[in-house]
């Protein structure tokens, strides 16, 4: 018995220690999790426009070319789930707050919570963020692991990313995402049918993210701040392969509630005539280049109420 239990011990100990070796990586190298959140809470004082959103924001929105002193918080895939658990963690250290930017893709609306895109990052948001995330049991194991959260393939992939970069913080002080600056680094054409693919979950519910959007401008409105929903550029090629009730649908959702609260502007870039090849990374992101471009347009709007879009 006492042979059996050396040999399991024996078996167990390599796994022990990559356990703790990946545990100790992810408690203490910086990711755009870690880095936001602490640079996020060293800026309230100075914050006045606050972007939420997922990879579009992240990429597209660059604070630089903002007139207000701006941070972007948002995430790779980040739903309004988490846009609605930042936005409450933090407007109330915000005493100079003017406006929040909320970027609405095609699956925003409809997006539901706890799915593919949240099956680890929920953990870092908990973790790195400092969230109370509810769709985390208290029971999973994953809670208190972020070792446990990631495939180790991946886990390893960003382990050498590391090592060969001394980072793997893709963000500047900022928010935003620096590492899409090649232009048209996937083909357009080529990639527009698996992205649209992807991004296609053939559900047309949007009342839960609704709600969310609902909770977060009304407590803007009572703290006289404005909420500009963004649409943001895609590719043509892209756009003509989505579901186009879907899009009427978003559209009219977005209008509706920029109708019913005078604090919310619907800015809708998504067919937008200035639009170029040469603006995107791939068929739904805006490279350096079109980040830019784009956020200057989004700033001029926001500068200038009156100023249409």
């Amino acid at each position: 018995m006492k042979v059996f239990i050396k040999k399991i011990f024996l078996f167990l100990l390599p796994l022990l220690f990559i356990w703790v070796a990946l545990e100790c990586f992810y408690r203490t190298v910086e990711s755009n999790y870690s880095y936001k959140h602490r640079m996020i809470s060293n800026s309230y004082n100075d914050i006045e426009t606050l972007v939420l959103g997922d990879s579009h924001a992240f990429f597209g929105i660059n604070p630089e070319f903002m007139d207000t002193k701006t941070f972007n918080v948002s995430n790779i895939s980040q739903s309004l789930y988490f846009d609605q658990l930042l936005f409450y963690k933090h407007v109330d250290s915000l005493p100079n707050l003017k406006n929040v930017v909320i970027t609405i893709g095609y699956y925003s609306l409809s997006q539901l919570e706890n799915t593919k895109e949240d099956r680890w990052r929920k953990y870092f948001y908990h973790h790195q963020m400092e969230l109370d995330v509810p769709i985390i049991n208290p029971l999973d194991v994953k809670k208190y692991s972020l070792a446990l959260t990631r495939r180790f393939d991946k886990s390893i992939t960003l382990l050498h990313d590391y090592m060969y970069k001394g980072t793997i913080v893709g963000c500047d002080n900022r928010g935003w995402g620096t590492y899409y600056k090649s232009t048209n680094n996937i083909p357009l054409v080529e990639g527009s049918r698996d992205t649209a693919k992807r991004h296609e979950d053939f559900l047309m519910d949007f009342e839960e993210n609704l709600v969310r959007l609902q909770s977060i401008i009304a407590y803007c409105k009572k703290i006289k701040c404005n909420v500009y929903l963004v649409d943001m550029p895609v590719y043509n090629g892209y756009l003509k392969l989505l579901n186009p009730s879907k899009l009427e649908k978003i559209t009219n959702s977005c209008k509706d509630l920029a109708t019913h609260y005078k604090n919310v502007t619907y800015i809708n870039l998504r067919e937008d005539i200035r639009i170029e090849d040469m603006d995107f990374y791939d068929p739904d992101h805006l490279n350096h280049k079109g980040a830019k471009k784009y956020t200057k347009i989004i700033n001029q709007i926001i500068s200038d109420p009156k100023n249409d879009d």
